[in-house]
Order: structure tokens, then sequence, then C-alpha cells
């Protein structure tokens, strides 16, 4: 492995010890409490970088998509696929006997059956048409690509306002990132006050777009004494929804800073790296742990000791990364060999080879 490649490992795992923390404050309601500790310790802690991190891994999985122009493999698209659906099938059967078929928390549910499942449909979706897109990126006029990506934009925060999850709607959030990563692959020629300032701009971006996104969380949770608890907890939820403009500007700004680092190469980095997407995937599962022991929203946390508050968070993110080893040795040892058997059988078919070879040329032409 190249020591270049380090970088973008080490700013996976980065990212996936922020978004589980992330996530348990935010399903289990901490952001919404009022009067209590822990949840303006949380705003203030939590709230910076986390929301920023999946747009960052978004980033970074549509930069080597444009990157690899029309090279395409169904094999790829089939092995994420196959891995996603085991997990998926994994969490689903756990869930359902931890909880002895009572569905205590129908979001668990909601959030597969809305295709939104932590983003895997779309980004399925997103390694089948990259090569469509890349023609559209390469090939266009830049005033076209403006174009389609302001649209695009527009339809994002459209959606942000709504805050309505749904497989369509994240598909539109990955076009519109796509569309902005491929606007600077097209902009390589930069101007020289950029290029010699570029991590001074970039850092002043991310550090305002904290600084207003944290600052606006406070200001609604402690000093806007003039509205009540049920109009702060509706702003919250908006300025906190899945699809953030914030979160989206400055997403893209760790992968471009991230891109500028050297870092040596270290194996245990790429050996941990490996775990993030089962960390990523799994861990509303070992949350519904703690939920089916009653240790859950603002009654069972908000109010705890503060210390008592993080010890649970330590312990949260040591059982979200124990879930993934085991799931990783798991999956590696008896899934994947059968899982591969299979795809490369039917990947070798004449027909699908025929298929593959035909849309890797078209994309060419």
């Amino acid at each position: 492995m190249s020591k270049k490649s380090t970088n973008y490992e080490l700013l996976r795992i980065l990212l996936t010890l922020f978004i589980p923390i992330y996530h348990w404050i935010l399903y289990n309601g901490l952001f919404y409490a009022p009067d209590s500790l822990n949840s303006v310790l949380s705003l203030i802690i939590f709230t910076g970088v986390p929301f920023s991190c999946l747009y960052a891994f978004i980033a970074m999985s549509s930069y080597f998509l444009i990157k690899k122009k029309y090279s395409w493999s169904l094999k790829k698209v089939l092995i994420f696929a196959a891995l996603a659906i085991t997990l998926f099938l994994f969490k689903y059967v756990f869930i359902h006997v931890l909880y002895m078929g009572v569905d205590m928390y129908s979001f668990i549910y909601d959030f597969f059956i809305h295709g939104a499942w932590w983003y895997v449909y779309p980004y399925v979706l997103l390694m089948i048409v990259y090569p469509l897109l890349n023609r559209f990126i390469y090939r266009s006029r830049m005033g076209v690509l403006y174009i389609a990506t302001l649209l695009s934009g527009i339809w994002f925060i459209i959606n942000s306002y709504h805050n309505d999850t749904r497989f369509e709607n994240d598909c539109v959030m990955f076009l519109f990132i796509y569309l902005l990563m491929g606007c600077l692959e097209r902009h390589k020629e930069q101007r020289d006050f950029y290029k010699t300032h570029k991590n001074i701009i970039l850092i002043s971006v991310y550090v305002l777009g904290v600084v207003i996104f944290t600052g606006l969380c406070i200001y609604y949770k402690i000093f806007a004494t003039t509205l009540s608890d049920l109009e702060v907890e509706k702003i919250i939820q908006l300025l906190h929804g899945r699809y953030n403009m914030f979160g989206l500007i400055c997403g893209i700004v760790i992968f471009t800073l991230f891109r500028g680092i050297e870092v040596p190469y270290k194996p245990i980095i790429h050996k941990m790296s490996k775990l993030t997407l089962y960390v990523f995937l799994l861990h509303e599962t070992v949350m519904s742990v703690f939920w089916r022991y009653e240790i859950k929203g603002v009654e069972g946390l908000a109010y705890l000791p503060v210390w008592q508050y993080f010890l649970l968070i330590i312990i949260y993110m040591i059982l979200c990364i124990s879930v993934a080893f085991l799931a990783n040795k798991t999956y590696d040892k008896f899934a994947a060999p059968l899982w591969e058997k299979v795809i490369t059988r039917l990947c070798e078919t004449g027909l699908v080879k025929r298929l593959e070879n035909s849309y890797t040329k078209l994309m060419e032409k």
C-alpha cells in the first residue's frame, strides 16, 4: 500500500469515531432535553465536528469514484451490496430477537423501509451510475455543470427545510455532493492566491461554519427564552436534520484538508480502517442493547451525573468497536468466501461480461 493512502484511512477512522457518538446523542434526544447540563455539554462538545462527518465520507467516496472516470466493475458493486445485506440481516434478526417481537423503536425499521439505512442504498446506486455522472462531469461545458450543480443544490436546500428522510432525498444529497466534487476536479488549475493560502482559507471556512452552527444551537437552547420548549426542540431538530448545508460544506472542507496531509504508512491504521464500515452500519444495533435495558432517552441520560453520562458514551464506543471487530472477523471467515464464490461465478457468465463491457465502452465513447 502506498504511503499516500494512509491519510485517507486515518480520516475514515476519525470520522467513524465521531459519527456513533453524534447519533447516540441525537437519537436519545439529548439535544432537546430542557434544563440539562448534559444536553448543553453535548451541544458544545459534540455539535461542531460530528455534524459534518457523514458529508466528509460522501465527499471522499465521490472523489475516488470521479478519479476512476469510466472504469467499472459489477463485481465490486455486488461484493459491497452483499456485505451490506449480510450486516442488515444480522441487525434485523438481532433486534427482533432482543425485543422478543416487540417493536419498541419503530424508527430502526422505518430507516430501512424508507430506504435510508445509513446511506447504503444511495451509495450502491452511485456505484452503479458513477460512469454516467463522470461522463457528464468531464464532457459537459462548465456552464452546464454549474447549472446542474446549482439545481441539485436548490433541491437539497428544499429537502433540508422539510427534513424528510427518504431514499430519493438521500440520492439528491449524493448527487449534489458528487457534482460539487466534479466541479472541484474540473478546476485543477487554481489561482495562485488559493494555492498559496489554501489551508488558511479551508480552516477559516470550517471554523466559521462550526462556530455559526454551534452558536445557533446554543442560542436557541439557552438564550431564546421567549420560545417554548417545543419550539426550541423543532428548531434544533431542523438544525440537526439529515440534510444540512453547514455540515455539507464543512464535510467537503475536512476531506480537502486531509488530502493535503502526508501520513507515513502505518499497518495499524490500515487494519483499523477495515472496521469503519462495520462500526458505521452496526452502531445502532449496539445502541438498541442500551435501549433494551432502559438506558435511553431524556429520562435515562439527560439528567445523569456528568461523569456517568460520559462513561456511558465511552462504554458505548468500546462496544461499537468490539462488535465491529467480531462482525468483520466472522464475515471474512464464513460469509465472504461464499459470497465471493457466488458473485465470481455470476460475473463470469457470458451475459454479465457482455453487459459490463458494453456499459464501459458506452461511457468511453
